[in-house]
Parts: C-alpha cells; structure tokens; sequence
C-alpha cells in the first residue's frame, strides 16, 4: 500500500461514514475541542482548496482567517462539503494527508459519536508509523512534558526515542502506530496506549 493509497481510503472512509450520518449527527462534538462533526470536515476542505487560510492555523492572532473559511464552506451545505472532499487535489501531496484524514477520521469516531471501526491493518500501521517519525522529528515540543521519551510500536518492536536534555523523568509509550500518532497529536485520553513513568 502506497501512501496515496492510504490517503485515499481514508478521504473515501470520511465520504462513506459522512454520508451515513443523520443532520445531527454533523453537529456531533469530536475530540477537537469545540469543533464539530461539520467543523473538522470543513476544515479539511479548507486546507485542500484554500491554503492561504491555513495561516491561520500556525499563527494564533490571525485564528480567525481560518474560521472564517470554515464558517464560509459550512454555509454552503453539507453537500458542497461530500462534493469537494470526494475529489482529491491533483496539487496536494499525499505525505500532507497520511496523518491528517486518519486522526480527524478518529477525532469524528471518538467524539461524541462514540463509534468504532477496525484497526488499520498491517501496511497501514507502517504508513503510520512513518508518519509519526516524521512528526516527532520536527515537533520534539509535543512530547516534551513527558522528559526524555521512547515510544514503541507493539505491532513491529520498532521503537523511537525522542531526548529531552532538560529531562526529569523517562517516559515510555507503547501501542499500535495508530494509536501512537493519536497520542503525540494531542488525543491522550483518547489514545489506546501504555505509559510508564520513571523519575531520573
């Protein structure tokens, strides 16, 4: 499975599940806190078809750019938003979706919806977990609370280990790579992992 593959039965999965969805259900709270069902898939419309308002996301003074793009694709109803996410940008690379329609998939799943589906198989949990490497790599910031970090991929025995110099304590994830990711992003209580804590 290439990354474009996995990219796209996750956009195809988000269609498949939107559509099953009731008009309330859309209005569902998710594990992004204060967003919607509606909200996160708005978003990601936003960030395909108009980049520019990404800015908004990175620099917390300009969050309302962002907003009200989202606030703009919701006002055009539910099936403007199927339409758009159903074709996929031939200009947007598929390693700036690996992690992106995986964890708001989750975010929809876990939120108040409080639904489930099946793990992601084998080759997915290694698109995962290069996903993640790629994060920890240039976002050490997400772990930093929990000291020096190893996390452990219990699918493959593949382990990361991010340092922290600054560190007062060794701390160890374990879970599968999706769950990993889902962790580091910042969905801790929703992660289905393992944490062990050691005072240095």
């Amino acid at each position: 499975m290439s990354k474009k593959e996995f990219v796209q039965a996750e956009r195809q999965y988000t269609l498949d599940l939107l559509q099953k969805l009731s008009p309330k259900q859309w209005h569902a709270s998710t594990l992004c806190n204060g967003w919607t069902v509606e909200d996160i898939v708005a978003h990601l419309v936003a960030r395909e078809r108009s980049t520019y308002s990404d800015i908004g996301l990175v620099l917390p003074s300009l969050h309302y750019i962002h907003d009200k793009k989202i606030n703009s694709i919701k006002a055009k109803g539910h099936d403007y938003i199927l339409k758009k996410l159903a074709h996929y940008p031939w200009w947007m690379p598929a390693i700036a979706n690996t992690a992106e329609f995986y964890i708001h998939n989750e975010d929809i799943l876990r939120g108040e919806l409080q639904m489930q589906r099946p793990r992601p198989s084998k080759e997915a949990g290694e698109i995962l977990w290069k996903a993640l490497h790629g994060i920890t790599k240039i976002r050490k910031d997400l772990v930093a609370d929990l000291g020096s970090v190893q996390i452990e991929n219990i699918q493959t025995g593949a382990v990361l280990t991010i340092e922290n110099k600054h560190a007062d304590k060794d701390t160890v994830i374990a879970g599968l790579p999706g769950e990993l990711l889902l962790f580091v992003y910042g969905r801790r209580s929703a992660a289905k992992v393992k944490i062990t804590t050691t005072k240095i």
